[in-house]
């Protein structure tokens, strides 16, 4: 049977994201009903934006989801992405984030562990068989589904260092939104669920984006 999407998921190297990664891997094979291609990296401390759009690039089907080591999908996850899924879309899910930092202000704030070893997987994934809460927005573009061909055409994730400004969140994801919607395309919101970890796994991250947001 053909792949019906390729999942994209770069990996930074250190103790927590790896024990982070074993779920994600975890959760990706028993949770995703249609067939896949996984290509996957793992770096110290490579730029994750080259990265990511590299790997694109390698991709042979046009259905690509972008996704973290320190994601978990749940069941189902990609039934309503590969419904929804259109040339000129870019489709997002649910992010639901402990607060280990700040929650992007579109996700769902709600805690089910903030470590590999205290996440409750049982009880996210009855939290999102139980319908769930999917608010208002298009959350937080990680993780993201899109065309290949579209991706690339507009330029990627950019590798300079360019990013936007969205209330204090600035990333290169978000400039490629920008950049997708005023070609006139479409982001649009499923109810897809997913549960991020937050840059818990590492000490000196946590205490970085700490400090980031009090100095905004």
């Amino acid at each position: 049977m053909t792949a019906a999407l390729t999942i994209i998921l770069p990996h930074k190297r250190n103790k927590g994201n790896d024990a982070a990664l074993r779920i994600a891997l975890d959760c990706l094979y028993a949770n995703t009903v249609n067939d896949f291609i996984l290509i996957s990296d793992a770096a110290y401390d490579q730029p994750l934006y080259p990265r990511v759009n590299a790997m694109v690039e390698q991709a042979t089907t046009e259905m690509i989801c972008y996704t973290t080591s320190d994601t978990f999908v749940a069941p189902g996850w990609d039934v309503p992405m590969c419904d929804a899924f259109a040339p000129d879309v870019f489709l997002t899910g649910v992010v639901v984030e402990p607060g280990a930092i700040v929650p992007h202000w579109e996700n769902v704030h709600k805690d089910f562990g903030r470590k590999p070893e205290t996440f409750d997987r049982a009880a996210f994934e009855a939290w999102c068989a139980s319908g769930g809460i999917v608010p208002n927005g298009i959350g937080f573009p990680a993780p993201f589904v899109f065309p290949r061909a579209g991706f690339l055409a507009h330029g990627g994730l950019d590798e300079t260092g360019l990013t936007c400004d969205h209330d204090g969140f600035t990333c290169a994801d978000l400039a490629l939104f920008d950049r997708w919607t005023a070609a006139g395309n479409r982001v649009r919101r499923v109810r897809s669920f997913f549960f991020h970890l937050q840059r818990w796994s590492e000490e000196r991250e946590q205490m970085d984006a700490k400090r980031e947001l009090r100095q905004a």
